[in-house]
C-alpha cells in the first residue's frame, strides 16, 4: 500500500535469502519512494561470488500485507532480482 493505494504484487516469500529484497522495475513502475541506505550490501551468489547485479545502495519501506488481517511495514533492499 502505498499513499493510501493497494497495489497487488507477487512475491517469493521465502527464497533462502538472508534479506528482504525489492525488483527496481517494481519500484519505478509504482514510483515508490527510495532512500540512500548507510551501509551497501555486496550481494553474493552462492559460489561466494559478487552477484553481477553489484552493490545494493538504496532501500525502501512497504506497507505490505498477507490476507486480510496481517499488515506490517517491511524494509526492503532494491535490487535486480532477475
Amino acid at each position: 500500500m502505498y499513499n493510501g493505494n493497494k497495489i497487488d504484487a507477487k512475491a517469493i516469500l521465502d527464497s533462502g535469502a538472508e534479506g528482504v529484497y525489492c525488483n527496481t522495475s517494481f519500484i519505478k513502475k509504482y514510483g515508490l519512494p527510495t532512500y540512500d541506505i548507510e551501509l551497501p550490501v555486496y550481494p553474493r551468489n552462492v559460489d561466494r561470488t559478487l552477484n553481477k547485479q553489484g552493490v545494493i545502495r538504496h532501500a525502501a519501506i512497504l506497507r505490505m500485507g498477507i490476507g486480510a488481517r496481517h499488515w506490517e511495514n517491511i524494509e526492503v533492499a532494491i535490487t535486480n532480482t532477475g
